[in-house]
């Protein structure tokens, strides 16, 4: 069994060579943006629909990504043309996948097949396609630390990213640390009361610290708000894909990130997140 200083070990090694690759493709433009997100939400959804086919379900998976092709691509062109697209692809979307689950009725558990290919895409694609918009956000930055040299939809995915990761981090060590009384141990053994309060307490310090780091456009409890809401709703996906791991009987639904399981395992989080922070940023603005 993996000891926990090695296993910490492992993520850091995992991760420090990824991240100056990922700051970089979000710092740069709207392109490279979308290609970070095309790559981990394609890595993403294949993990899932993997996982299902493992324990013998059968999703549409040609369908499933090119239904997944279309929904990045019409965000792509809605965020640069301004042209509403997303929400005809998805209702024609709906319709071509239940034409396609008639065609194939004579398999068995159809409906369970059409649901499960179409949730995946919804769970993993659509909800990380909000990074693309919100990389366009342009609401100009205030006078920050670093205000001068990222664009305003670099500092707002740098918010999302940084209270919903650091958040989790705190929580990991505090869990660590502190933890005795268990938070969800039908679903998540590990996760502990204490580990949830210090990963609160980290992803508010983070949001409070990245509005005069980023030069973000809101006022410092604008920034306490975001954290709070990486504090309790990244737990909630953390804990929605545990769920559905527990549900299909397997411990991580990829291995592509040693450390860390699949790219599912690390995004979980932010799928949840940067819907709810772009809203927030288009409210504030």
């Amino acid at each position: 069994m993996q000891s926990p200083n090695n296993s910490v070990r492992q993520r850091v090694l995992t991760i420090l060579p990824l991240l100056p690759i990922l700051v970089a493709a979000i710092w740069w433009d709207l392109w490279s943006v979308t290609l970070v997100m095309i790559i981990a939400g394609m890595i993403g959804l294949y993990e899932l629909y993997d996982s299902f086919t493992q324990r013998g379900y059968t999703p549409f998976t040609r369908f499933g990504f090119g239904f997944a092709a279309c929904i990045i691509a019409a965000t792509w062109y809605q965020t640069s043309s301004g042209h509403l697209l997303v929400e005809a692809v998805i209702a024609f979307g709906m319709i071509t996948s239940l034409i396609v689950a008639l065609l194939r009725a004579h398999e068995e558990h159809v409906l369970t097949s059409w649901a499960l290919t179409m949730s995946g895409v919804l769970y993993v694609i659509y909800l990380l396609s909000y990074i693309i918009p919100m990389r366009a956000i342009a609401t100009p930055l205030y006078p920050g630390l670093l205000s001068a040299w990222i664009a305003p939809g670099v500092a707002w995915i740098v918010l999302t990213l940084a209270t919903t990761w650091l958040g989790d981090a705190f929580a990991y060590f505090s869990g660590r640390s502190f933890g005795k009384h268990l938070l969800a141990p039908h679903i998540s053994p590990k996760k502990t009361w204490e580990g949830s309060i210090g990963g609160l307490i980290g992803a508010i310090a983070t949001g409070i610290g990245c509005v005069p780091l980023l030069g973000l456009p809101i006022p410092l409890w604008g920034g306490a708000l975001i954290g709070i809401i990486a504090g309790i709703i990244g737990p909630l996906g953390d804990l929605a894909e545990s769920q559905i791991k527990r549900q299909l009987g397997v411990k991580d639904v990829g291995s592509i990130l040693p450390g860390h399981g699949g790219m599912l395992d690390r995004i979980d989080s932010v799928l949840f997140m940067l819907p709810i922070v772009y809203y927030l940023a288009i409210w504030f603005a």
